[in-house]
């Protein structure tokens, strides 16, 4: 099995960052107790079936995800986030296909705790685009597929620093900014992102977010890797968990700036996704979304109907059908089903 990991430097960098998380806490913990209590490990695993139309079914494993935490005082608390993803286990008309496998460095970070209300990011992180990207773990969405508009238009991760500040952390309103100078670090392939960019900053003002809902509003500037390309985005999202259904939706609109052949000056799209609790932990999913793209002529549509049963909230089955018309480029019509679990 090969992994695809960038350059020996990026090696180094990640043993380096191993060796601060795992020997830097006893300098700093209680020497009364062991700075081992103070880690957390845990993560999460998703393998998934697809079956589009025109085009074989595969089962991959499709993340494999290991998280290492720790919390010892306001100015040392590591996350670490490795990730084996898109590993093919079995192919219609090839069989069992245990030969490759990617591997990367998903979130890697220090928090520092200035004040009660205020928190200072630094390293590796999710971008805070949206909720979605911020939950992102496949046992906690309702979906195998994932709506374009949560992460085509921008960079999902960032590789530098952010603020938060809490206003009131009963209601969860929050600002959050960061800014990425250098290109991401260690970054997954083109083929799982559309684009790699150089530099990014960005916020998100969450006026809300509890247990019964969340509103965030986000704003993007980024500048894609090895081009000319400009794009500034700026979305709403929000969530409603009501007694008898759960609604969400994201409204997305990028202004994209290049000198390059463009059908669109813009990406622009939405969707709008509902849950509705059954009988026995099984959940009734429905979402439609639309969408734009600055460089494909055809719009998406995408409808999609599933069944969702979690019969604990660590451990979920998917069963879905999307029909896509379009440009099929994203989230084609076909059958898919995947098996999440948390450890």
């Amino acid at each position: 099995m090969s992994f695809f990991l960038h350059s020996n430097r990026h090696i180094l960098a990640y043993a380096f960052s191993l060796v601060l998380i795992c020997f830097t806490p006893p300098l700093y913990a209680d020497k009364t107790a062991s700075w081992l209590d103070d880690i957390t490990v845990s993560g999460y695993a998703n393998l998934v079936t697809s079956s589009p139309n025109r085009a074989p079914t595969t089962l991959e494993l499709d993340d494999l995800s290991l998280f290492v935490s720790g919390k010892f005082n306001r100015w040392l608390n590591p996350f670490l986030e490795a990730e084996a993803y898109s590993m093919p286990l079995w192919k219609e008309s090839d069989g069992a296909q245990f030969n490759n496998a990617q591997l990367v460095i998903e979130r890697l970070y220090n928090d520092i705790e200035v004040t009660e209300d205020d928190t200072l990011r630094a390293g590796k992180f999710l971008a805070p685009i949206n909720h979605w990207n911020i939950v992102h773990a496949a046992p906690l969405v309702w979906t195998t597929n994932r709506p374009v508009t949560s992460s085509y238009s921008r960079a999902n991760y960032i590789t530098g620093v952010s603020f938060r500040h809490d206003f009131d952390a009963l209601t969860g309103h929050a600002l959050e900014v960061y800014w990425q100078p250098v290109e991401e670090f260690n970054h997954k392939a083109l083929s799982s992102h559309e684009r790699h960019y150089q530099s990014v900053s960005g916020a998100r003002w969450i006026a809300h977010e509890d247990l019964d809902y969340y509103l965030g509003i986000a704003f993007q500037h980024a500048n894609v890797e090895h081009s000319d390309e400009v794009r500034n985005s700026i979305s709403a999202d929000g969530n409603w968990q009501h007694k008898w259904f759960e609604l969400e939706s994201e409204l997305l609109f990028t202004q994209v700036d290049t000198d390059q052949s463009r059908f669109r000056g813009h990406d622009w799209g939405g969707y709008v996704q509902m849950a509705v609790p059954l009988v026995e932990h099984f959940n009734l999913i429905g979402r439609y979304e639309h969408f734009e793209f600055a460089n494909k002529l055809p719009a998406t549509d995408t409808a999609l109907g599933g069944i969702v049963y979690r019969p604990v909230p660590r451990l979920s089955f998917k069963l879905e059908w999307q029909q896509t018309q379009g440009s099929i480029y994203h989230n084609q019509t076909g059958l898919y089903s995947s098996i999440a679990v948390l450890f």
